[in-house]
């Protein structure tokens, strides 16, 4: 059984016994108050024709038959008995029963309701006691009027009693609607969130036990959705860590693929087979490093990595020999122009940075790459400029985001999800730059970074 029901069935109960209650009260107590009117009535009443009596037994003693006769126009019903409790004089029906007389005693008057002939009665009995005349005195009022009034009432009532539980039911349905609205909205709230819509809200219009229910509900819900929000951030970051992991394997497996092909084909010069053994080394370490490093950065968000002080063009030319097999295969020639200088780096992901700006350079189809290195007072810039394609300059403020491509066709083609160059943002934001970039259509595209000195150079 619904809620609703429940409430609607426990309010007409209670409505029902207190109307019920009520009425049984106000009928008893009104009708309890009449009779005791009535008896007052009949009392006062019954002093005063005995006084009348009395008085008159007093004027006619010798002439009593023709007394009683005479009291019998009193007001009421009367009856006389005489000493021993026979009966002298009645004008109440015939099956009256007088047998309450025997408890009368001198001081002491009784009073009995009887129902006689459809009518009820209040007797009202004493004894006279005048010189050596001794009777029992009865008066009788008929007060069945008061009986009907009750009856009366509680018919009355009866009709009174369903149409005011009919309008309480009525009243209730609605009372209850009302207060049950708001717990109908937090269901429907509820099965919302249930279907995945964590953003829906209870808004709060009473200070009473179902505003602070709903308010309760609303930081339930808030909860539930920072909490829907971290595990989707936590597969999504899980998410980009495989992605960004499997797109920077690309360009060192290339090279160590490279290597160990020269090696394998053709009988080369101990030099050259120790020089490219030491790329396939090189760029296995990295790789091996490189995983955790991208787990700190894009899983755990981590910004504070160590950079170390590198000569720059030591590292370009490392750069250079780990491209070389790659770039042989696209026939792209790289030239460096850098200026020996010391600046602050983090090895492997500086690597893989310069690695996807190259990458970008060849599959926008450039056949040239430059790259640069000034000294700066006491930063050092870098610029990457390739003659491929290029891209229009409203591109330009959107390439650096998650698994955004200009030419998604092309990019396609070439295994390119869009996502280089974001990582490239992440790692020059940690070595405290940004990249800029120039680009023309059919000309080409211009990269700009800079990165600070060594501390020696400061």
């Amino acid at each position: 059984m619904r809620l609703f029901a429940k409430f609607f069935l426990c309010a007409t109960f209670v409505i029902s016994i207190s109307l019920l209650i009520s009425g049984y009260l106000l009928i008893t107590l009104s009708h309890e108050g009449a009779i005791n009117r009535e008896t007052e009535r009949a009392l006062s009443q019954f002093q005063f024709d005995r006084f009348a009596v009395q008085a008159n037994v007093i004027a006619n003693a010798e002439n009593l038959n023709e007394n009683l006769r005479l009291s019998s126009e009193l007001s009421g019903l009367t009856a006389f008995f005489d000493e021993s409790g026979l009966l002298i004089y009645s004008a109440l029906p015939p099956q009256a029963d007088f047998s309450f007389l025997g408890e009368i005693t001198d001081n002491t008057h009784v009073v009995q309701f009887q129902t006689l002939s459809g009518n009820t009665y209040i007797m009202v009995g004493g004894r006279i006691v005048q010189g050596d005349i001794t009777l029992y005195f009865l008066t009788a009022n008929d007060i069945s009027t008061v009986i009907a009034q009750r009856e009366y009432m509680a018919q009355s009532f009866i009709t009174i009693y369903f149409f005011t539980l009919m309008f309480g039911m009525v009243i209730t349905v609605f009372l209850s609607a009302f207060t049950f609205a708001p717990l109908k909205k937090m269901n429907k709230a509820a099965a919302k969130m249930a279907q995945g819509n964590y953003n829906e809200r209870l808004r709060i219009s009473s200070n009473d036990e179902i505003g602070e229910l709903s308010e309760s509900f609303n930081l339930m819900a808030d909860a539930v959705e920072d909490k829907i929000y971290e595990l989707s951030e936590n597969a999504r970051q899980k998410e980009d860590f495989v992605a960004n992991f499997a797109h920077e394997l690309k360009t060192p497996l290339t090279s160590v693929i490279g290597y160990a092909d020269m090696i394998y084909q053709k009988p080369l010069p101990p030099e050259q087979i120790k020089n490219a053994a030491w790329y396939i080394l090189n760029e296995g370490l990295r790789l091996e490093a490189l995983s955790l490093k991208l787990m700190d950065l894009i899983v755990l968000n981590r910004p504070d990595f160590i950079l170390e002080d590198m000569n720059a063009d030591e590292l370009f030319e490392n750069i250079s020999g780990s491209l070389k097999p790659m770039l042989e295969t696209r026939d792209v020639s790289l030239h460096l122009n850098i200026q020996p200088a010391r600046i602050r780096v983090e090895y492997d992901l500086f690597k893989t940075l310069m690695f996807n700006l190259i990458d970008n350079g060849v599959k926008a189809g450039c056949k040239r790459i430059d790259i640069s290195g000034r000294q700066n007072k006491n930063r050092y810039a870098i610029s990457v400029i390739d003659n491929g394609r290029g891209m229009p300059a409203s591109e330009l403020t959107k390439i650096t985001e998650a698994f955004y491509t200009v030419d998604k066709s092309r990019s396609r083609r070439q295994h390119g999800a869009g996502i280089g160059l974001a990582l490239a943002a992440k790692i020059v934001e940690i070595h405290g730059s940004t990249l800029s970039f120039n680009s023309a259509e059919g000309i080409g595209t211009d990269v700009k970074l800079d990165l600070a000195g060594s501390d020696d150079d400061d």
